[in-house]
Parts: structure tokens; sequence; C-alpha cells
């Protein structure tokens, strides 16, 4: 396996977390002048790290060739939480450039949704290199996303706009902005909602979160079970723990970190039973509560992505709210 095989399937697998995170506590209050709103935000970096295996017995891996950013907002009667991630030209081999971006936001018994990443449809490395062999010029198709939900009722609509080639994830608000000039012409779907049906994917993990360290704080300790219903694009989806487990201390990242709950995760597709599995470190106490530490996901058994919390180096991928 080359190395310019091993940036190709971190771009592709990078896509395909951009519907599977976290969110997160707060490290800054943001005044709002206009409507007299003060909005309590937190917002953390992760560092990604590839593992490829070309051969069944043994592994390859690459790290620091993208980044994360979740971030988690809450107002007087509101809560958003967002993501972006993709992969990192500047320090991704081949200066690959792969990335999304979704954010959701609740009001009540209405939301918002609306998400875009570069599209992509490589299933195995030999499509994902020749995919990145050719030249990146001119402009790109975004798949883009856009979703409202009044009460027990959600509307989709999935599309494609065309924006300039080289723009990376820091040029995220600029695409989103693109996508909310006018209306998005794709497939559009109409779904009722089952009751306690969370919006988004985002929104059912940080309820998850929540649930699992209140557990953890109780005498009867922490257990796995339970499931939390979300939305996407007119499927409904069920989030549950299949395995979880309390550590006094924990590696991530080359870090050690004190009282975390690690938890198996699967996401099932309720339409056609489809299951998608992930883990998830979390903290338990102090700043890092209810915070996401790392997070691994194996897509196909040939690779997995690996996110650690590196708030040290944010800066790589910062994007204004």
């Amino acid at each position: 396996m080359t190395r310019r095989q091993l940036a190709v399937v971190v771009a592709v697998s990078a896509m395909v977390l951009s519907v599977n995170l976290n969110a997160g506590q707060p490290v800054r209050v943001v005044g709002r002048p206009s409507d007299n709103r003060i909005e309590t935000v937190e917002q953390h970096h992760y560092s990604m790290t590839a593992r490829v295996r070309p051969l069944v017995v043994f592994w390859i891996t690459r790290s620091g060739v993208g980044d994360a950013v979740v971030t988690w907002r809450r107002g007087p009667r509101e809560v958003g939480y967002s993501l972006l991630i993709g992969s990192d030209p500047d320090r991704a081999p081949r200066r690959i450039n792969r990335w999304g971006y979704i954010d959701e936001e609740i009001r009540g018994a209405e939301a918002r949704l609306i998400g875009l990443m570069t599209q992509s449809e490589e299933n195995t490395v030999e499509e994902a290199e020749a995919s990145v062999r050719k030249p990146v010029t001119g402009e790109r198709s975004f798949k883009i996303i856009q979703a409202t939900i009044d009460h027990d009722q959600a509307r989709s609509v999935v599309g494609s706009i065309d924006a300039p080639g080289t723009y990376t994830f820091r040029d995220a608000r600029i695409v989103l902005d693109l996508a909310t000039r006018g209306t998005i012409e794709g497939r559009s779907r109409v779904v009722r909602l089952p009751t306690g049906t969370r919006p988004g994917f985002l929104s059912a993990l940080a309820d998850l979160i929540h649930a699992q360290v209140e557990r953890s704080r109780t005498p009867d300790g922490l257990r796995a079970g339970g499931s939390m219903p979300f939305v996407y694009h007119g499927r409904i989806y069920e989030l549950r723990s299949a395995r979880a487990r309390q550590l006094s201390v924990a590696a991530v990242g080359g870090k050690f970190y004190h009282h975390v709950v690690v938890t198996d995760l699967e996401i099932k597709n309720t339409d056609d039973g489809e299951v998608s599995r992930f883990s998830m470190t979390v903290g338990t106490e102090g700043p890092l509560a209810e915070v996401p530490i790392g997070l691994s996901y194996q897509p196909r058994w040939w690779m997995q992505i690996d996110l650690a919390l590196d708030d040290e180096t944010g800066g790589h991928a910062m994007v204004e709210e």
C-alpha cells in the first residue's frame, strides 16, 4: 500500500463520518446584540488518524491527515450542534481534499438541518486511487441536504451545487452561503415522526451521551441498552449502546484521561435493517464531562478512522459559526 493509496482512503472515510459524530460543553459566551440574546458556545477540535489494511494480517497507520471540529450552542430558546470534518490538503499526501459539514438547530418542536459534502462514490482502494489521480480543475460538485421538522413531520431535499474545486473545509461558510441563496432542486422526502424521534444524529448522540454519563454517576452504575431514534432524509434510524464500560484511566491520541465511559454504538436503519458501528470515549467529570474524547469508526474491513481530542491545535480547522 503506497502513501498515495493511504491518503485517498483517509479522504473517502472522512466523508462517511459526516453523519457519525458528537457534541460538547461551553467554552465561551457570545453576545448577540441584534436580538438581545446571550448564547453559550463550546467548540472542540479533533485530529484524524487513518489505518489501512492492504492485507488481512497487518495495518498501516498515518496520523494528522485531517481534522474535525464539533460545536455545541445553547440559547434561551434553542440548541444547536454542528460538525465540520475532512482531509487537509496542506497535510494530506497528494493534497487530498474531501470534506463535509452538518448543522442541526432545534427550537422547541421545530428544527432545521443543513449539510454538505464533497461528492465521492468510491468503495475500494482502487476506485479511490483512480479518483485522486484526476487533477482538480475548475468546479466540483457538493452534495447538499436541507431539512425542516415541524412537530411530527420532517421534510428534506437532497441536491447538489458546483463550487471551486480548490475550496477546503476552511471555506465551508462560503459553500453554505452558495447553497442557501436559492432553492435546492433534488430528491425530496416527507415522513411522519414517531414520538421521541430526534431531529438529527448529532442531537440523538448528545442525548445518549448525557444519559450514559448520568447513569455512570448512580449507585447502579453504567449499563448498555436503550435507543435514541432520529430522522435523516426521510428515514428513521435508531442509535443504541451495544456495550458500555467505565474506565478509571484511558489512553486516547497519546494522552491519558481519567474517569471515562467507553461505548460501542450502533446505528440501525429501521427501513432495511442495515447497521453501522463505531466506538466512542467520553469524559464524565470536570471540564470534559459529556465531551467526546475519542472516536473510532471502521466503515470497511480494510480501513479505520480514529479521531482524538486535540484542542491545543484547534486553529488548524476553526470555522466561524
